[in-house]
Parts: C-alpha cells; sequence; structure tokens
C-alpha cells in the first residue's frame, strides 16, 4: 500500500529526513495511541514496516535551509493495518508546526503500486539506498562487496518484518546508479544546536539510480513496499517498479 500526501512550506532544514518520522508518529498517535505506544515505545528497537521518499517542489538551498513551495511525502509500507492508522492520522492533521514553520496540508491521495509476478525486476530509487559493511563503512556500486551486503540487508528485513527466510537468495545487480550525500543530525546533534554548542553533523554516502533484483516475487514485492537498505524508514531506500525483465 502506498500513498503520498503534498504540505505547502516555505522552507525545510537540509537535514528534514528526521522531521518526516516525527510527521508520520505524530500521525499514528493522533489516529490510534495504543498502536502508537506498540510500535514506538513497546516496539522502539524493532525495525520499522515502511519506507518514504521525499520530492521537494521548486527549491533553492540557501546554507543550512531549503526555501521551497512545497513538498510531497511518499509512504509506502505491506502492513495494512499501518497504513490505515497512517492515512487516518494524517487526514487530521491539516497543519503541522514544526522546526519554526507550519506545513499547511494540500493534498493526500493513494498511490497505485505496480504488480510483481515476475522473479527479475528493475527498478529505480525514489529515496537514495545507503549499504554499509558491518564496520559501519559505506559501500557503492563499484565495491566488490556492494551486492552481497545489500542482499544481507534485503534479507534481513524481510526476515524482520514476515518472521519467515526468505523463498529465494537476493541477487542485486547495479544500473545507472550515482552518489548522493546526505546531511543529517540526530536528536543528540540537535540539543547540541539548540543549546548553543558547534553545529556537528552526519554524513550518510547513499546511492540513487536503477537496479535489477532477482528473487521470488513474493520477497521482491515486500522490499519494494517496505524499501530497501539501511535506514529504510528514514527517507533511504523506496523504490519503484520499472519493468519486469523476461
Amino acid at each position: 500500500m502506498r500513498l503520498a500526501v503534498t504540505y505547502e512550506v516555505d522552507s525545510l532544514p537540509v537535514d528534514y529526513r528526521m522531521l518526516m518520522i516525527s510527521l508520520v508518529k505524530e500521525a499514528l498517535r493522533q489516529a490510534d495511541p495504543k498502536y502508537y505506544e506498540k510500535m514506538y515505545i513497546a516496539g522502539g528497537g524493532k525495525m520499522k514496516p515502511f519506507s518514504t521518499a521525499v520530492y521537494l517542489h521548486r527549491f533553492v538551498y540557501e546554507k543550512d535551509r531549503i526555501k521551497l513551495d512545497a513538498f510531497t511525502l511518499t509512504l509506502s509500507s505491506p502492513d495494512m493495518e499501518f497504513m490505515l492508522h497512517l492515512f487516518n492520522g494524517l487526514q487530521q492533521i491539516s497543519e503541522y508546526k514544526t522546526d519554526r514553520t507550519v506545513w499547511r496540508k494540500a493534498q493526500i491521495r493513494m498511490v497505485q503500486e505496480t504488480d510483481i509476478v515476475g522473479d527479475r525486476v528493475w527498478f529505480r530509487t525514489l529515496s537514495p539506498i545507503l549499504i554499509e559493511d558491518r564496520n559501519g563503512k559505506p559501500l557503492g556500486p563499484e565495491h566488490a562487496d556492494y551486492a552481497g551486503e545489500f542482499s544481507y540487508f534485503a534479507e534481513m528485513r524481510i526476515r524482520e518484518l514476515t518472521g519467515r527466510e526468505p523463498y529465494q537468495t537476493i541477487v542485486m545487480q547495479p544500473g545507472n546508479m550515482r552518489k548522493q550525500i546526505v546531511k543529517e543530525r540526530n536528536s543528540v546533534f540537535r540539543q547540541q544546536v539548540n543549546s548553543g554548542q558547534e553545529q556537528h553533523w552526519l554524513y550518510y554516502t547513499a546511492y540513487q539510480g536503477t537496479l535489477k533484483l532477482e528473487g521470488h516475487p513474493e520477497d521482491l514485492k515486500l522490499l519494494y513496499q517496505a524499501g530497501v537498505g539501511k535506514r529504510a524508514s528514514q527517507s533511504f531506500g523506496l523504490l519503484e517498479v520499472v519493468r519486469e525483465e523476461g
């Protein structure tokens, strides 16, 4: 299940991704407080069953801010209960105040998914894919271990979200992919800024473009809906189908 919500806003910080997660949390809280607690309090350390991507409308960068007219947040999940609570909560939020700005909801709509029936599918990234090795070192498609680490994270996501083993090994083939450096701050870094301390940033080396995945159709569908790679619920790793092969 997939939906897109558009907000009119004058500016965003360059590290806007965590603000999107705050919006998701607030929507779930408003829709069903018990479900929110189950997802983020009792299940705080568990992998979240969704992925997101942000599209900025008519934007320019000005230092650590982005001036823009609006943005569209796409949210995708294989979990119907999660998406129904999320949709109901977003319906209730006409304005969202955060980071010294007000987001005014302009539109919310369901997005038709592409059905996957084959075992070889070409995808395009809607948000960049983050792959790191076991030591936290970022990997790119040119690295010998990239495809193997991609498969490791993909199969781990399938296990965590379904409670089963993948039906087949996930095999990844990079297409035309390019590097994207993502600048972020976590809650600790934000507290440093708010207290007047020197700003510190987290930098993530991610990649966007096209890629081919081979595997069982059910597994490929789950990755299409839930996202791939690290930090898939933080505006990394959301895919759209380009075409099936063969």
